[in-house]
């Protein structure tokens, strides 16, 4: 029977990896269709994008051409999407560990030094749980409620792109409305108390917490590089920075100051915030080399994922908050369109480790 489990267990992982690219090639196909890309590459920058992918296999030019026609920049080490999310990410991160780990019930035990969210309640299992990780009743938890101006219900395992976050107001239905919340959300759940985040921030716009993207490699000696920086930005009164979610990002250069040019998912350019009129390039991140500093002396801590995207935000007393940090799948077209080629000079030794070539 443990020869037949393990056999089942084996298969199992795998239709469980195919069907993530399927539906991961599918969500991409929508993109690009809904993104209204025109047909720039040239006969010689498409000669030059296969002659650099030789060694790989064949490649979708459809990528190289989205970030071309919108940045208005051709480069042949483009990763292509499809690429990147079924073959890099998938080779450096443990999907099926990834999925068992991030759960932001448990942050707090999986980097336990760096400063994360305060936490209002838990639900793990089916069991609730206060801030300080003690059982205890929903209703306790509906009483403490009319303390709090104003809180965020996340789904812990795989809220991303600002799916599964509500965010809760005191009002005349407060706690009705926090109880409706709950009872749709049918995974465990972590209830966290709002921050308030600096002005600089702030004056992008006020209604979401603007945060910092960073991308990291760990490599085999141990070592830690950052390969891409942007912000996420919301607009319109959002209360979530997400790209996906309709906000937008922009690139960080390495003294912390903002690019001049900010990107929608789609690829829609905006020279300054649509709501706020802030022009970018007069933005510098406060302590945005304490935040890169923090994501190389952390990430040995997860060795399961080598290639992660960290969420971090900046509070009023400019204290580095850890929001979210995705150990599979951390999205790519937005390091791409405001920071060129995600792995930049880098690109085919990472690609030689991936496929195995030498």
């Amino acid at each position: 029977m443990d020869g037949i489990s393990k056999y089942l267990k084996k298969k199992y992982v795998e239709l469980h990896r195919m069907f993530s690219r399927i539906r991961i090639k599918f969500s991409l196909k929508k993109q690009y269709k809904e993104s209204f890309v025109k047909k720039v590459l040239t006969s010689k920058e498409k000669k030059e994008i296969k002659e650099f992918y030789k060694k790989y296999g064949k490649v979708n030019l459809k990528f190289h051409n989205f970030y071309t026609e919108k940045t208005g920049n051709f480069y042949a080490n483009y990763i292509p999407d499809d690429m990147y999310y079924c073959k890099v990410d998938m080779y450096y991160n443990n999907w099926d560990i990834a999925t068992i780990v991030d759960n932001k019930c448990f942050y707090n035990r999986l980097l336990p030094k760096v400063k994360q969210p305060d936490i209002f309640g838990y639900r793990i299992n089916g069991i609730w749980y206060d801030e300080n990780m003690v059982p205890c009743s929903f209703d306790d938890l509906k009483e403490k409620i009319k303390n709090e101006k104003e809180l965020f219900i996340k789904e812990a395992y795989e809220s991303a792109g600002g799916h599964g976050v509500t965010y809760l107001k005191n009002d005349k239905n407060y706690v009705s409305d926090f109880e409706k919340c709950i009872n749709k959300i049918h995974v465990d759940i972590v209830i966290q108390k709002a921050i308030k985040q600096h002005k600089i921030l702030s004056s992008l716009n006020e209604t979401s917490v603007n945060t910092v993207r960073i991308l990291s490699m760990l490599n085999l000696d141990g070592t830690v590089k950052i390969y891409s920086s942007i912000l996420r930005m919301g607009i319109d009164g959002s209360k979530v920075d997400n790209a996906s979610s309709g906000g937008i990002t922009c690139g960080i250069n390495e003294d912390g100051l903002l690019k001049n040019v900010a990107y929608k998912a789609n690829g829609e350019k905006y020279l300054k915030h649509p709501t706020s009129g802030v022009r970018f390039e007069t933005i510098k991140i406060p302590k945005f080399k304490e935040m890169k500093e923090l994501v190389i002396k952390n990430h040995p801590q997860i060795p399961m994922s080598r290639l992660v995207s960290w969420d971090l935000a900046l509070n009023e007393k400019e204290e580095i908050i850890l929001i979210e940090v995705n150990l599979k799948y951390g999205e790519l077209d937005f390091h791409q369109l405001n920071n060129g080629p995600v792995f930049g000079d880098d690109t085919m030794k990472i690609l030689d480790e991936v496929y195995n070539r030498k």
